[in-house]
């Protein structure tokens, strides 16, 4: 009977070593390197440092990127920096950054896919050749340097097509701009005054783009062309991207329909977008 029991109390006894042996592995293998790494990223008063923003390199790299000229390279650096570490603090810094080099390439001499020259024949005219070539005249004129509409035989311009479409959206407070589903550039609404009946989502097109001086219509042939007003009407009554009108944004009925935005942020979406493309209104 007594050998029995002490059978009994040595099997215990090593039942009791395999856990202290079980709990020290586990203590070992995962509990002790946590405590590590949790120590790693806090400060020495115990106040934590965050998770490392993993992004920051990507911004870094692209900012290096930039110093030395290399624009394309930089831009496509942060756009990956946008698609695998939104969380990062430098994300709304890259996405600004994204639309001021998607745009200065686009109006700049340097190659991009898509980006062609196009030699000027006798008879041709600014319109036909941008409607040739699925641009705009702005962008020609942008693109090109020019002030007028002149254009003379055997001349090498540069063409683009213009197939970007526009996400306006309303609780955000603004105007994107998109190639495809890859962001082009972003602009802040200041301002909104839209028909009571107009309600998102809506999908529609622009339908027309129209330069206004001294309260007069005009085209890009009229030598005021490069100091007026412009706005842009799709095929929704009453949704219009326009400049914000002096004075601000009071609450008078009277004002004018539409989304405003900075002048010169018009003046690029005038550049840049043509009659059919396509505009969606969300909440």
């Amino acid at each position: 009977m007594a050998r029995f029991k002490f059978l009994l109390a040595f099997f215990a006894m090593l039942i009791c070593a395999g856990g202290v042996a079980g709990a020290y592995f586990y203590w070992k293998k995962f509990a002790q390197p946590e405590i590590i790494v949790t120590r790693h990223i806090q400060g020495k008063d115990g106040a934590s440092l965050g998770r490392p923003d993993l992004g920051k390199r990507h911004f870094d790299a692209a900012m290096g990127l930039l110093k030395e000229g290399e624009l394309v390279s930089a831009r496509d650096r942060l756009l990956y920096l946008m698609k695998y570490f939104p969380e990062s603090a430098t994300y709304g810094d890259a996405r600004r950054i994204v639309g001021e080099l998607n745009m200065d390439l686009l109006v700049s001499k340097i190659p991009l896919p898509g980006k062609a020259e196009h030699t000027v024949a006798r008879g041709e005219a600014l319109v036909t050749i941008a409607r040739r070539n699925d641009t705009t005249i702005d962008y020609i004129m942008r693109a090109n340097g020019k002030a007028s509409e002149f254009i003379f035989p055997n001349e090498v311009i540069t063409v683009y097509p213009l197939n970007f479409r526009v996400e306006i959206n309303l609780k955000e407070k603004r105007v994107t701009v998109l190639d495809g589903d890859i962001l082009f550039k972003e602009y802040s609404i200041l301002d909104t005054h839209l028909p009571a009946d107009l309600k998102a989502p809506v999908s529609t097109t622009v339908s027309e783009k129209v330069a206004w001086y001294d309260n007069q219509p005009i085209n890009f042939t009229d030598l005021n062309y490069m100091n007026c007003s412009k706005w842009i009407r799709t095929g929704k009554i009453g949704l219009f991207i326009r400049q914000l009108e002096s004075g601000g944004s009071g609450g008078s009925e009277s004002r004018p329909y539409g989304v405003m935005l900075e002048n010169g942020d018009v003046e690029e979406l005038f550049t840049i977008l043509r009659i059919g493309s396509k505009v969606d209104l969300t909440k």
